[in-house]
């Protein structure tokens, strides 16, 4: 029984060291860390399983095999409920790895692991759209730990959640000091890119509030030139004929110079869908590196 405990507990450091991998900073310390181990065999079991789906990247299987341990109570522990708060990210269900992690700071509030905890669920809470609850998280995160490594990457982080609230204003200056700041971060490229795309962004503005100001004085030459035409028109004299096909001509061009700036509107809204799809691009080749990057670690492993 004592080979059996000791092989179980060899698996778990196994499994906790394998996932700093998947990681921004180590969030395990084989020296340091303390599983509480299961006191039933089928609890055994179900740890050691969930572990071993976990080190695989088998985020369903890991995710369903926690939460059958988690069933009783006592098998509950900061780094078992940690691994699912992550899987549970891994796999994409935010909104339930929000909710994990709100349990573990609950139960743990002391715990090594709560930091971390705290940056996941700021992070979870951007993925699902909360962007005001993910601001309020992170915020809060970097007043507390200002020394922390994922201190950028937080302030990244509340920048998104700005930028997706379209207030590009308060991302600005925070993607700016990610830069300036922090330029070694792996969150610093990213950061560099939203700052291209708001400046972007902020010429493309100009552009159409120039194309607005050129219409509204268009419509107010027409109405002008309308208002005369009306007041000639009482007159049928040869100088007020030629000053009416004077008036016309003039709409003639008018409206010349109306088309040019719909055409001009119309290769700008192209421009802009354009850009929003090699922005989408952009974003998949980032995934996709980063998931090459994952397999390469996995690799090394």
């Amino acid at each position: 029984m004592k080979s059996k405990k000791s092989l179980f507990c060899i698996l778990i450091l196994g499994a906790l060291i394998s996932a700093n991998a998947f990681s921004q900073v180590a969030e395990f310390d084989a020296d340091s860390v303390d599983v509480n181990y299961a006191a039933t065999y089928e609890a055994s079991e179900t740890l050691s399983d969930a572990l071993n789906a976990y080190k695989t990247g088998d985020w369903k299987t890991s995710i369903f095999l926690f939460k059958k341990l988690h069933s009783n109570p006592s098998n509950i522990t900061p780094e078992t409920l940690y691994m699912l708060i992550m899987a549970e990210t891994y796999s994409g269900n935010y909104k339930q790895a929000a909710a994990s992690c709100d349990i573990f700071i609950k139960n743990f509030p002391h715990n090594q692991y709560v930091e971390l905890v705290t940056y996941q669920k700021g992070k979870n809470l951007y993925h699902v759209n909360d962007y005001e609850k993910s601001i309020i998280t992170l915020s809060d995160f970097c007043h507390s730990h200002t020394t922390h490594p994922l201190y950028a990457a937080s302030l990244f982080w509340i920048a998104e959640s700005f930028y997706a609230s379209y207030n590009f204003d308060s991302a600005k200056p925070l993607y700016e000091r990610i830069v300036t700041e922090y330029p070694d971060d792996s969150k610093a490229k990213d950061a560099k890119y939203r700052l291209d795309v708001i400046a972007q962004r902020s010429r493309e503005e100009k552009l159409l509030y120039l194309l607005k100001q050129t219409g509204e004085d268009y419509l107010s030459s027409r109405e002008s030139y309308e208002k005369t035409l009306k007041q000639y028109n009482v007159e049928n004299s040869v100088g007020v004929n030629n000053q009416i096909r004077e008036l016309r001509s003039q709409k003639e061009s008018l409206d010349s110079d109306l088309a040019e700036q719909k055409k001009r509107t119309a290769e700008l809204e192209a421009q802009l869908k354009s850009y929003e799809k090699d922005l989408s691009g952009s974003i998949r080749e980032l995934k996709s590196q980063a998931a090459e990057a994952l397999e390469l670690i996995e690799e090394e492993e």
